[in-house]
């Protein structure tokens, strides 16, 4: 695990210093991103102010974060159906490999037989 560090980020014109196991890089850039973010807001609608448009940001990295979740459930449902499938299928094929050994089997037995009743008759 990787040592917590203070990253110290600007965000409007204020600075603050994060605690973060991450690396110092990935939080700088977190910072960037939500800068740039509520940067373009507030020169979109100047009538906002900082703290309505950190209230937009939080209400769209929330949405982005729920979608992501249900996507993420999403996909785990459908990976644990395709696991499922997948071990159904393995039982079939080897259930198929020992009918078809079992045929073979036969098959050579069933040669056999015919090879001493032709052998009996030429006799």
């Amino acid at each position: 695990m990787n040592p917590t560090s203070r990253v110290k980020i600007e965000v409007c014109g204020a600075k603050y210093y994060i605690a973060s196991s991450e690396p110092e890089a990935y939080v700088k850039e977190l910072g960037a991103q939500l800068n740039a973010q509520i940067s373009d807001m507030l020169a979109q609608n100047k009538s906002l102010s900082v703290t309505d448009a950190l209230i937009l940001c939080l209400l769209n990295y929330m949405d982005n974060y729920h979608k992501a979740e249900e996507n993420t459930d999403h996909m785990r449902s459908q990976l644990t159906g395709y696991l499922e499938d997948a071990a159904k299928y393995r039982i079939e094929a080897d259930e198929a490999k020992r009918e078809i050994e079992r045929l073979r089997r036969e098959l050579e037995q069933t040669k056999q037989e015919l090879a001493d009743v032709k052998q009996t008759r030429a006799q």
